[in-house]
């Protein structure tokens, strides 16, 4: 490791493996698992959760920066490093206390003195193009606010990237444009106009600021270059192996250019900028593999959590190096890590392995997960193989099975096929005459993760449904969306049409807010989309005379106007203010609504909670117990549900929504178990999880096969009624198109997998007609509640040690 000053370039063999007493630390603390590297190609230290992975990262960084305290650094942006930065904060705020006696010491950290941040060198990874320096969620802004200010580094020392002012000695040419955005604002950003003539004028000045950024980029990396390098580099991974916005693809010896993302990047960084559709309007700037791995001793660590990420992250480990994933360039340099939780590893078969090994006791279900993995191998066609198959089949987890269970091949797979059989057979037979409380974070999880198996159970009379909407989910709408209804509503107050099927006395009345809904579905079974937005438009009034207490037509135009102005004032991305967050998250309100109506079911069984911890910051924060809590117990005591529905989110990365909601239902079931006890006797919960993250099958405690049908009215009930979703502004990176077809994509792989466990006809031979018209399968966790606070235990802890770091 070179010590203060410019830091020198050099080749492989010439440079030592730096000796992390961090890494060291958290080997010992996690597992040193002996993985050759022709299995796990780049050195991996793996932690329990993403609050250790930030504290690991933040040491990891802390101590480079100790040892070059005027080293060349580059740190991520957006949510990934979240707890990488309060952590780092944490030390640099109480170095002294944690040198002493905390963690600080424990690493080797303790006998140094606290390090001079205002010596380091910076240099930002990427950025839109173009987009205001101090737009909320520019690259720029994040690096000022979190790492300059943040961390205490000098700004004269920091590389940034301004993808919004016209250049130097550009300013004259460019009259009338002010700056980058005015200049591109027409549409999306044509490189071909680096080669093409231009067509017009406005094209021609585009042409001259493309080429003038190109030069701007060469810039940028001989600036980078002559620092010396990079000298500690720190990222995550996108869902296509990017690093920086080097999108799968790209060259592993590119530099910092002027580029455009690929579909999968651009779904990721749609939360960003308020959509997909205002992301491909963007180019980027990034940096180049090659400028990572420019310097050949640079300290460059990958960090990810999720078993999202688990799949990319496999094939950077264990594949040779090539442009199938970005961050496999890192293999060969001697001090390149990738840091990751258990989630994001699950999926590194020897690392997998060898912990599986090293375990006392491994539960059944690890153990039939062993065999299910086995057998969807390429090795062998399933666990339908013959007894003497299986004893000649060579598979390496079928092994480890045998081996940690002490039983033979054949009877795991024995045990596994009649477990999976037994969990089909639950999900073909629902529980009757029971009380459900389906809980959500967002207003389509519930759809999106177990519709079809619940669209009979909510149309019979012998049960009893309530549904418990968490958050207001206001960042799912876009600008534009809300723009068109506000001016439809705005010209239909104008004109005196709002009062045309529903008067404007009962739109001031509470109780009559079925007719909009009535009306509506109608519209829906006349085909006729003008009332269908006609009626919405009556929902939102409804929502702005309730709010805002009796007010008259002309007040509520005054407030419509008034919103209108401010929507045409924000960029896409920016944080919204409270009135448009509470105007989206109506709509959101009113889609939900829509779908329950269907079966029946009124207002009076759908709830909006609305949990205040649910804002559009960048790192939210964490629920509160009396404001965030109390009102889901309060709702629970209402109803007295026999079954809760909740979303699981095994490790809070993901959607985090997802994971703060958990931990809140959990807790309100807690106090109600304990407050009611005799009333929550044989309370059962099922966990989902929907189109973010999924179950293993081994996991699932009920297996329900989905017909053909049941994703035909999934599919036409999302397009119907989630408006705001139609043309999925926020979409995964998986598919691009709605969610309702992104689930049924995702229910389908999973029957085919069953089909290739089971054999065929086990489904299509099979003489009951669900099983034959099975083309998709759904998996759910049926747990007591016991058994659901044993699986929330892990989580206290984890937001135990997030409440330790953030006091």
């Amino acid at each position: 490791m070179q010590g203060a000053g410019k830091e020198a370039t050099g080749t492989t063999s010439q440079l030592a493996v730096s000796a992390s007493q961090v890494e060291a630390y958290f080997l010992k603390e996690g597992g040193n698992w002996d993985i050759s590297p022709d299995q796990e190609r780049i050195k991996v230290v793996t932690v329990g959760n993403y609050v250790v992975l930030g504290q690991l990262t933040a040491l990891r960084f802390l101590e480079y920066v100790s040892a070059n305290p005027e080293g060349v650094a580059a740190l991520p942006t957006g949510k990934t490093p979240e707890y990488f930065i309060k952590w780092t904060q944490h030390y640099l705020a109480n170095w002294e206390s944690e040198a002493k006696d905390g963690m600080l010491a424990k690493v080797g950290l303790g006998g140094k003195p606290k390090p001079r941040m205002n010596g380091l060198r910076f240099v930002q990874l990427d950025e839109f193009f173009p987009i205001r320096p101090d737009h909320e969620r520019s690259f720029a802004y994040f690096i000022k606010k979190f790492y300059i200010q943040g961390f205490g580094l000098d700004p004269a020392r920091a590389l940034l990237i301004d993808s919004f002012t016209i250049p130097a000695g550009l300013e004259e040419a460019a009259f009338p444009y002010k700056n980058l955005q005015q200049i591109f604002s027409q549409g999306e950003i044509d490189l071909g106009l680096r080669v093409r003539q231009p067509a017009n004028e406005r094209e021609s000045m585009q042409q001259k600021m493309l080429l003038r950024f190109d030069a701007f980029c060469e810039d940028y990396e001989q600036k980078i270059r002559a620092m010396g390098g990079i000298g500690f580099f720190l990222g995550g991974i996108g869902p296509d192996g990017h690093v920086a916005f080097n999108i799968r693809g790209t060259s592993h010896y590119s530099t910092t250019r002027l580029d455009q993302l690929n579909y999968e990047s651009q779904a990721a960084a749609s939360t960003d900028l308020g959509g997909i559709d205002a992301v491909r309007r963007k180019a980027v700037i990034t940096i180049g593999l090659g400028t990572i791995t420019y310097r050949k001793d640079v300290v460059a660590i990958i960090m990810a959590a999720g078993e999202t990420k688990a799949p990319i992250v496999a094939a950077a480990l264990e594949k040779p190096a090539g442009i199938h994933a970005p961050a496999s360039c890192l293999q060969g340099l001697p001090n390149t890590r990738f840091f990751l939780t258990t989630g994001s590893s699950s999926r590194l078969r020897a690392r997998r392995q060898a912990m599986m090994a090293a375990q006392d006791t491994v539960s059944p279900r690890e153990i039939e997960r062993l065999v299910i993995d086995g057998a969807l191998s390429e090795a062998v066609s399933g666990l339908h193989i013959s007894e003497a198959q299986a004893k000649l089949a060579d598979v390496p987890e079928w092994r480890l099975a045998s081996k940690l269970s002490r039983r033979s091949v054949p009877e795991l797979l024995a045990a596994a096929h009649a477990n999976i059989r037994a969990k089909i057979e639950r999900g073909t037979h629902m529980p009757s005459e029971k009380v459900f409380l389906h809980t959500a974070p967002h207003h389509d999880d519930i759809e999106l993760a177990y519709f079809p198996a619940i669209h009979h159970l909510v149309r019979s009379e012998r049960h009893q449904s309530y549904f418990c909407y968490l958050t207001s989910g206001f960042t799912a709408v876009t600008n534009e969306y809300l723009m068109a209804r506000l001016k439809q509503l705005d010209n239909l107050l104008m004109t005196g049409g709002l009062g045309r099927k529903i008067s404007l006395a009962d739109l001031h009345n509470p109780a009559t807010a079925q007719q909009e809904i009535h009306g509506y579905l109608n519209a829906i079974a006349q085909r006729n989309r003008d009332t269908e937005e006609y009626f919405t438009a009556c929902r939102l009034a409804r929502f702005v005379f309730e709010r805002r207490k009796e007010v008259s037509v002309s007040e509520a135009q005054a407030f419509v106007h008034s919103q209108i102005s401010v929507l045409e004032g924000l960029e896409p991305g920016q944080v919204d203010p409270e009135a448009i967050q509470m105007l989206k998250g109506w709509i959101r309100e009113w889609e939900a609504e829509l779908v329950w109506a269907h079966f029946g079911h009124g207002r009076d069984h759908v709830h909006h909670l609305r949990l205040k911890f649910y804002t559009g910051a960048i790192f939210p924060e964490d629920p509160d117990y009396q404001r965030d809590v109390v009102p889901i117990l309060q709702l629970v005591e209402r109803v007295k549900p026999n079954i809760v529905t909740v979303a699981m989110d095994p490790e809070g990365s993901g959607p985090d929504t997802h994971f703060k909601v958990l931990i809140a239902v959990a807790r309100a079931l807690e106090e109600y178990v304990k407050l009611h006890p005799d009333e929550a006797r044989g309370m059962r919960v099922w966990g989902y999880r929907n189109i973010w993250s999924r179950y293993h099958v081994a996991e699932a405690d009920s297996i329900i096969p989905t017909s053909l049908n049941s994703f035909a009215v999934l599919d036409n009930m999302f397009k119907s009624c989630f408006i705001s979703q139609r043309t999925a502004s926020f979409p995964s990176h998986e598919l691009n198109g709605t969610f309702s077809e992104l689930a049924q994509k995702i229910w389908v792989e999973q029957h085919n997998d069953l089909n290739k466990l089971l054999g065929r006809e086990f489904f299509y031979g099979d003489e009951h007609p669900m099983m034959r018209r099975a083309y998709g399968a759904i998996y759910l966790k049926d747990m007591s509640y016991e058994e659901f606070r044993a699986e929330m235990e892990p989580m206290y802890r984890f937001m135990e040690s997030k409440k330790s770091l953030l006091g």
